[in-house]
């Protein structure tokens, strides 16, 4: 996450020097949405131990039936006037037939974007006020249940940024947790291939111009597939390998 606001930071300062005009006197001023996200109050009591669901034939899953989303937001001003940006989280949470663990644990990855976005918001005050055509903002997006059995949930996420130009970027994220022990899983697990033979193995199909690592690629399941995909979407073609 953090070499992606990197390469987009750099994009986003040429933007700065030749179309901007920073301001340093600019008083500062900060206000946070009252659904700010508080780990105390998001998960709640969902099963101690897996069971099994019933699983629907088709591969696409009624979000609604297996769990629900929940939004935590924040703004924040350089003046009473004058938003300087905000950030936005749709955070999924698996109902009571889920171990309570795996909410655990996408709890600790929605703490982590949290953590980028406050980052971002700092980035922002620094530069001071600039004569932007919109307010830039950080959202990360639920798009769907990608793969759900009594073994694994897989999850797709957007990770967008808008830097206030014409430009908005996303950045894919898949999550799949092991329904057992609650935790996120490697695509190691699921091949009997380590990840050094992994990445060689896609970024040889992907035909990469240049090596791409896991801050590049992700992957979610599919029921007999592993989907490999390039994080960045529409770039490079999704690698799928059987399991």
């Amino acid at each position: 996450m953090k070499n992606k606001f990197l390469w987009i930071c750099m994009t986003y300062i040429c933007f700065i020097l030749t179309a901007c005009n920073n301001n340093p006197e600019i008083a500062y001023s900060q206000t946070e949405a009252e659904a700010t996200k508080e780990s105390s109050e998001t998960i709640k009591p969902v099963a101690t131990e897996h069971q099994e669901i019933d699983l629907p034939d088709e591969t696409t899953y009624d979000m609604t039936e297996y769990g629900e989303i929940r939004e935590y937001g924040g703004e924040f001003y350089y003046d009473e006037n004058n938003k300087g940006y905000y950030y936005n989280l749709e955070c999924f949470y698996l109902n009571s037939n889920f171990l309570y663990t795996m909410n655990e644990t996408l709890e600790k990855i929605y703490d982590k974007y949290l953590e980028q976005y406050l980052e971002t918001e700092d980035w922002y005050m620094e530069q001071g006020q600039q004569d932007l055509p919109n307010v830039p903002y950080s959202k990360l997006q639920f798009l769907e249940i990608k793969y759900i059995d009594n073994d694994y949930v897989s999850l797709l996420f957007d990770d967008i940024t808008h830097m206030g130009s014409a430009t908005t970027y996303s950045f894919y994220d898949a999550i799949t947790l092991d329904r057992h022990t609650g935790e996120e899983i490697s695509a190691s697990e699921v091949l009997e291939m380590n990840d050094s033979e992994i990445l060689e193995t896609v970024n040889e199909l992907m035909e990469l111009d240049e090596y791409a690592d896991w801050n590049d690629l992700d992957f979610y399941l599919e029921d007999k597939h592993i989907v490999f995909f390039y994080r960045m979407p529409g770039i490079w073609e999704d690698v799928i390998l059987g399991r």
